[in-house]
């Protein structure tokens, strides 16, 4: 005959054990939804991503053709437009932007705050580290996002040509070719190493 001690001991084990794997299936549960959650915000910032570096090229570079195809149209809520779920929740989604909205900025501040390299340089300063650096000529595009790296506060709407106008009046730089500058190798000569 089996003790009444010992079946009150197994099915209080038993009652433990079914409530520890409830709270796991419920964690798992949630973190699933998490995922799903940050799978979808991945989605948004990659066609956000992707839609940015076009629209930059196309600036940066008119006279080259840019590949449009590739990039497929991605709805605010981070799926291929055209594709419907049948259980969208408008509120949801203002939420998800607000908190995607949120982080980036929360990430952009960490960034200037974290990024203060060239913070007290001016123009040709900074540019004349980057291009030791570099060790080559560089175009400005490149100088510009090398400087914008580093934490260098760019003023006024049109920063590529300023970037470019002050490379091109200043005399330590030597323009080598369309948007591409080098340290003028007399004003190098004249450096102390």
């Amino acid at each position: 005959m089996i003790d009444d001690t010992a079946i009150a001991a197994l099915q209080r084990s038993l009652s433990e054990n079914r409530e520890a794997k409830r709270k796991i299936q419920t964690r798992l549960a949630e973190l699933e939804a998490e995922a799903e959650m940050l799978r979808s915000q991945l989605t948004t910032f990659n066609a956000i991503i992707g839609q940015t570096e076009l629209a930059l090229r196309r600036v940066l570079f008119p006279d080259e053709s840019h590949e449009t195809d590739r990039l497929p149209f991605t709805s605010r809520a981070g799926r291929p437009s055209g594709h419907r779920s049948s259980n969208y929740d408008p509120s949801e989604l203002r939420a998800s932007e607000a908190e995607i909205e949120a982080e980036v900025a929360k990430i952009e501040q960490t960034e200037k705050s974290s990024n203060i390299r060239f913070n007290d340089f001016r123009i040709p300063q900074a540019a004349t580290i980057v291009l030791r650096e570099a060790n080559r000529p560089l175009h400005v595009s490149e100088i510009y996002r090398r400087l914008a790296d580093g934490g260098f506060e760019f003023r006024g709407q049109h920063q590529l040509i300023t970037l470019a106008v002050s490379l091109s009046r200043s005399k330590r730089f030597r323009k080598v070719a369309p948007g591409t500058f080098e340290i003028d190798p007399d004003y190098r000569a004249g450096q102390v190493a």
